[in-house]
C-alpha cells in the first residue's frame, strides 16, 4: 500500500466531494425548494395565526407615583373583562403584557394577543376602561388618557411565514447537501484508476468500461 496515498487522501476527498455535490446539484435544489414550499404551506395556510392588537395610556396619580401594571392585570379587571367579552380571565392574563416606559413613569403600553384581530382590539380597549371604571377612584388618579386608541391589525404576527420560508430553504439545502456528503464519505469504493494506483502502488494494466 502507498502511503502517499494516505497523506493525500483528504485533499483529493475534498475534490470529489465538491464533484459528487455538483453532480446531484439538481436533487440537491429540488429537495432545498420542496422543504420552503412545505414550510410555506404550513405557515400561510395551516399553523394558527395570532393577532395583536396595543393601546397606549398615561396614568396620572394624585400623590405619589407607583407601578400600576400589576393593577391593569390585576383580577378586578380581568374578571370584569372576562364577563364582558365571555372570556377566560387565566387565558386573558397569558394574552395580554403590560410595560412601563422607561423614560416616563406614567405611561404604559398594554398589547393584547389571540387567535382573532376584533377581539385583541375589543380586549385592549375594555382592560383600560374596566381599569377606569374599577380602580381609578379606588387609587386616587386624577386622570387616565388614551393616547393611542387600540385598532385592528389584521395582519398576523406569527407565524412568520417569510421567515419560516427562508428556514425551510436552509434546512433543505444543509439537509440534501448533507446527506449527499454522507453517502460520499461511507462510500468505499474506488472511483477512478488513479486512486487504485495511489492506493495499491502498482500501476493499472487495463481498465473495463462500465456501460451505462
Amino acid at each position: 500500500m502507498n502511503n502517499d496515498y494516505l497523506n493525500d487522501e483528504m485533499e483529493i476527498d475534498l475534490l470529489e466531494l465538491l464533484k459528487c455535490l455538483l453532480k446531484n446539484i439538481k436533487k440537491i435544489l429540488i429537495c432545498t425548494f420542496a422543504c420552503g414550499l412545505v414550510a410555506f404551506v404550513l405557515s400561510a395556510f395551516i399553523l394558527p395565526k395570532s393577532y395583536y392588537s396595543s393601546t397606549d395610556i398615561t396614568i396620572v396619580p394624585a400623590g405619589e407615583s407607583m407601578d400600576y401594571t400589576s393593577y391593569l392585570v390585576g383580577d378586578r379587571v380581568l374578571n370584569d373583562v372576562g364577563s364582558q367579552l365571555k372570556m377566560d380571565s387565566a387565558s386573558l392574563n397569558e394574552s395580554i403584557v403590560v410595560t412601563r416606559d422607561s423614560n416616563n413613569s406614567y405611561n404604559y403600553n398594554i398589547t393584547v394577543t389571540t387567535n382573532d384581530p376584533e377581539k385583541s382590539c375589543k380586549v385592549a380597549r375594555k382592560v383600560v376602561d374596566s381599569f377606569k371604571s374599577q380602580l381609578g377612584s379606588e387609587l386616587n388618579l386624577n386622570g387616565i388618557t388614551t393616547v393611542n386608541e387600540a385598532q385592528e391589525n389584521t395582519r398576523p404576527v406569527s407565524p412568520n411565514t417569510k421567515k419560516n420560508t427562508l428556514i425551510g430553504l436552509f434546512v433543505g439545502f444543509v439537509g440534501s447537501a448533507g446527506v449527499v456528503t454522507l453517502c460520499f464519505l461511507f462510500d468505499k469504493h474506488f472511483k477512478n484508476k488513479d486512486e487504485v494506483e495511489a492506493y495499491l502502488g502498482v500501476d493499472v494494466l487495463a481498465e473495463i468500461p462500465v456501460n451505462k
